[in-house]
């Protein structure tokens, strides 16, 4: 199978399985938007942004090297029970420091923005999830040292549906307050921690007087570089939270989340799909035939890839009002206007993971944490200069620049290592034949938002599909040799 092939098919698999991991997520979506107050929802966005900041600083990069030195210490029972004792036990330490600074820093969050007491006590119930996650991740990541995907990717998905049916249950029938919300929550993940918990210590051996200090400090020296990369990501997507509540209130805050958080319910299934499956094959195509093949495969992924970006941001600018009416209610409908610059921008991003390949394949592990420092500090200092006079509107466009920043800098940087072209002909043709999509989509106009979505999705599809065909022949012909052999087999 060829390269492009592979990437197409890990491509199709990452997609649907993100595809179902998002979709708890948006099923949940429409139910708390018309459950919560503006207000609520803005708290319960920064409790869940101040956990991902939280949980991954307590990892302190140990888990994140599990992966890279397994093999070295599975050979060996004796080996294997010093590394699993090292990285379970450091772990626990670090999952209870965590939890002690984090609580110690509740009252400081209490005082600079002022939360009754109710919100308060959500932040205190997410401290037993800060306990347990760091210790499941290091888990997940055992699984996937030894490959044990569908094992992993099954108690995943059982995960989420309990987590969703907790979190629902509690917050509308039993407690009615959003704490009820993270109980629930909570409740759930300490169920998904039993099942994780039984199968590793049942294949793995935890001795406290068998963990090893020079270990330990080896996976942290190697996780650390991971570590930074992971908080400034986090930084350049939630730090504009903290800014939003400054400068106005939580209600503000709310408006923006829900705004923020469906736009990255399509953009991070584009994103880790891309990230999962293209990385992987282009290492493996320049560790065994070099650069220029490298090159080919490359530009044939972006040029397959702009042609289905290309289109979806100008998709979202027709769907997006009608989507919000739909989903969350007329009450966030003026998110709309904010909410595409989002996805434009984290679509941008997700770019990223092809642009910057020649930094990756050349180890320049320190430049792309440079640029996404940078990013961060110009996502900081935007926000700072136009949340005050234009809102949460200022925010969306801070976003934009930061992450358009990142891949542009990432492929200037790259070029000497890896120098891909981007076909400018395909660019146009493309924002030309998703401009006409978004005219025509536009005057489809009924009485109902959700039969107006319905009726804007087909029509876009069948136009960006028929233009599609038009230009691509390559896509014809894998189309029509599907065809040819599904008729053969039959």
């Amino acid at each position: 199978m060829s390269p492009l092939k592979i990437f197409f098919t890990r491509f199709s698999h990452f997609l649907t399985g993100m595809g179902v991991a998002q979709l708890f997520g948006l099923l949940t979506f429409p139910i708390l938007t018309r459950a919560l107050t503006k207000e609520q929802y803005g708290v319960m966005s920064l409790i869940n942004t101040t956990m991902l900041l939280a949980v991954a600083i307590s990892k302190a990069g140990l888990s994140d090297g599990i992966i890279r030195f397994y093999k070295e210490y599975s050979a060996d029972r004796e080996k294997l029970t010093i590394f699993s004792s090292t990285v379970f036990m450091r772990g626990l330490v670090f999952s209870i420091f965590s939890v002690i600074l984090y609580l110690a820093a509740i009252p400081v969050i209490n005082h600079y923005l002022k939360y009754d007491r109710t919100y308060i006590l959500c932040f205190i119930v997410m401290a037993f999830s800060l306990f347990i996650r760091p210790l499941i991740m290091i888990i997940v990541n055992f699984l996937r040292a030894i490959g044990k995907t569908v094992f992993l990717n099954v108690i995943s998905i059982v995960g989420a549906t309990i987590s969703v049916g907790l979190s629902l249950f509690f917050l509308l029938y039993v407690i009615g307050g959003l704490y009820g919300y993270f109980i629930g929550g909570v409740i759930a993940e300490y169920a998904l921690g039993g099942i994780f918990f039984y199968w590793f210590f049942k294949q793995y051996r935890v001795m406290p007087s068998r963990v090893s200090g020079a270990l330990a400090i080896q996976l942290i020296k190697f996780g650390l570089p991971l570590l930074f990369s992971e908080c400034a990501f986090l930084a350049l997507s939630y730090a504009d939270r903290y800014l939003i509540v400054a400068y106005y209130n939580e209600s503000v805050l709310g408006l923006y989340s829900v705004g923020y958080n469906l736009a990255m319910y399509i953009a991070n299934i584009l994103m880790f799909s891309i990230s999962y499956s293209v990385v992987p094959i282009y290492v493996d195509i320049y560790n065994s035939e070099g650069k220029e093949k490298t090159e080919e495969f490359l530009g044939k992924c972006l040029h397959y890839i702009l042609i289905a970006f290309i289109p979806i941001c100008f998709g979202y600018i027709a769907i997006s009002k009608d989507l919000f009416t739909t989903l969350a209610s007329e009450k966030y409908a003026s998110a709309a206007s904010f909410s595409p610059i989002i996805l434009i921008g984290s679509i941008f991003f997700a770019l990223n993971y092809i642009l910057n390949a020649g930094l990756y394949l050349a180890k320049r592990s320190m430049t792309m944490l440079g640029i996404m420092l940078l990013a961060v500090a110009v996502n900081i200092l935007l926000n700072i200069l136009l949340l005050p006079p234009y809102g949460v509107m200022g925010a969306a466009i801070a976003t934009l620049v930061a992450c358009i920043m990142v891949p542009v800098l990432s492929a200037v940087l790259s070029r000497k290592h890896i120098n891909m072209k981007v076909n400018i002909t395909t660019v146009v043709y493309y924002i030309v034949l998703s401009s006409c999509m978004l005219l025509v989509v536009k005057q489809i106009e009924t009485s109902t938002s959700w039969l107006n979505l319905i009726l804007k999705i087909v029509t876009g599809v069948i136009i960006v599909a028929l233009g599609t065909l038009y230009r691509e022949d390559e896509i014809v012909y894998l189309i029509k040799s599907r065809l040819k052999a599904a008729q053969y087999h039959q």
